[in-house]
């Protein structure tokens, strides 16, 4: 493949993984009552903190209903929570274990 046929297919793989994620965060925005443009930002979140999920999510073999409780605070992007504040995964996560432990949980 030439440098050239290599560029127009990056292209088209790049705008085919754009289309699966908005069309994905439309649908769950529509059924949630919540913003696509949010949803589609957890979405990279957790795909880039779980990159062995890509594939199955771009081939339609796996959603984010499929992923774990609470996936969208298991990312690597910050959000602006609806107390005004700039939340980290990070301490979202601490915060809930800290909060299990509390009620005598365990990891």
């Amino acid at each position: 493949m030439n440098e050239q046929a290599w560029k127009e297919q990056a292209a088209r793989d790049a705008k085919d993984i754009i289309k699966r994620i908005a069309d994905v965060s439309r649908a769950i925005g529509f059924q949630a009552n919540v913003g696509a443009m949010e949803t589609a930002g957890s979405i990279i979140s957790f795909l880039d903190r779980n990159p062995d999920r890509i594939q199955a999510f771009l081939a339609g073999k796996e959603y984010p209903l499929d992923w774990p409780v609470g996936w969208h605070t298991q990312g690597s992007l910050t959000w602006h929570g609806v107390d005004g504040k700039i939340h980290t995964p990070a301490e979202v996560r601490r915060h809930a274990l800290i909060k299990k432990m509390e009620k005598g949980g365990t990891e």
